[in-house]
């Protein structure tokens, strides 16, 4: 009973601001990642920090498990990104970025298959695609995503610990600090392919996976149509929003958001590198969680706006779509915003990383 009330004043504080968040599931434990299911705005798949994946019912309000992976979950590890084959409805194709318990610290991207049968979710035929060594335990990025020619995109950051000590960001023999770009569709005697136009395909001692560079820890990405756009979390002075397009360099450590990075290259050429769409500092926020352009639904104040959060904060800003500009607060929830999704009508939701609940922007 207390949970409920406190629940129902958030809401009715919130209000005030314009944008509510309505809570539509409880029981959560540190959720890290949401995708809905095809044509859904009920059924969807909830990853969890602690490596247990659940289908979530906005109908009957339930949780249910689906799958324990065996997972490292100090700091940063975990199960941390969830994205669904283009061709789910056909081949039930689940892909996972998770840090597997045994053996050395890693990041590992898997392919499942998901089968349901009266209702029951069953993930099975792991097929592991891609394994990148960590050296620390923060900085895992996780986000994976399709784009619109069907390719996997990949985040992930530079390897952890502060400053980037081994110079990740900007060395592309590593896959660290980058976004990554695979095809895995193509091939049936190994993981993937390497798409023939990626940018660095050729480039003596460059992995040819890597599309873009100069990452910190790209915390949540997003596709709105051909764009994609990232939100890279900060070190001592800002956090980023950027659009991503292919061999872009972002900047990481010799920029943080638009300024030259202090422990990088104080005077640095900042033409060198892409700039942000958007930027705030240690008075706003700590660490930026990504979201989602709202392009169609019931709020018509905020078609073609992109949503996005901090973390720490519980700020939440909107930004016109696709310049950018007229980025304005829309709501001070307090909540730890871990990651955004959408159903099939447009609608958006967020998740508290903290208590565990779902939300819907309202």
């Amino acid at each position: 009973m207390k949970r409920l009330i406190w629940v129902a004043l958030m809401f009715i504080s919130w209000g005030s601001q314009g944008l509510t968040l309505t809570p539509l599931l409880e029981n959560l434990e540190k959720p890290t990642d949401l995708v809905f299911l095809p044509q859904s705005s009920h059924t969807l798949l909830i990853a969890q920090k602690n490596g247990l994946l659940v289908k979530g019912d906005l109908a009957s309000k339930t949780v249910t498990p689906i799958y324990d992976f065996d997972v490292r979950s100090s700091s940063e590890l975990g199960l941390l990104g969830i994205a669904l084959h283009p061709k789910f409805a056909d081949n039930g194709f689940v892909f996972f970025n998770y840090n597997p318990k045994s053996g050395d610290t890693r990041t590992r991207i898997s392919r499942f298959t998901l089968s349901e049968k009266d209702g029951q979710f069953r993930l099975m035929d792991e097929k592991v695609l891609l394994e990148i060594a960590q050296p620390y335990r923060n900085h895992n990025a996780g986000q994976l995503a399709f784009g619109p020619e069907g390719y996997l995109y990949i985040g992930t950051g530079d390897g952890g610990s502060r400053n980037d000590p081994k110079g990740h960001g900007q060395d592309k023999h590593t896959l660290l600090g980058n976004i990554l770009r695979i095809d895995v569709d193509s091939s049936a005697n190994q993981p993937y392919l390497v798409p023939s136009d990626n940018p660095f395909v050729g480039e003596e001692g460059t992995r040819p996976e890597i599309w873009a560079y100069g990452l910190r820890n790209p915390w949540r990405f997003t596709f709105q149509g051909t764009y994609l756009i990232v939100a890279d979390v900060g070190q001592n002075e800002f956090e980023e929003v950027n659009l991503v397009t292919k061999g872009g360099n972002y900047g990481w450590k010799i920029m943080e958001g638009h300024v030259c990075f202090k422990h990088g290259e104080p005077n640095c050429n900042k033409t060198a590198y892409q700039a942000p769409m958007v930027t705030y500092g240690r008075d706003q926020g700590v660490s930026i969680t990504g979201g989602k352009v709202y392009t169609s639904g019931r709020l018509p104040k905020l078609i073609n706006r992109y949503l996005y959060a901090d973390f720490i904060t519980g700020k939440i800003w909107s930004a016109s779509f696709p310049s950018f500009t007229d980025n304005r607060l829309e709501l001070d929830s307090k909540l730890n915003i871990s990651t955004f999704g959408k159903d099939h009508k447009g609608e958006v939701y967020l998740t508290d990383f903290g208590d565990g609940v779902l939300y819907r922007v309202d």
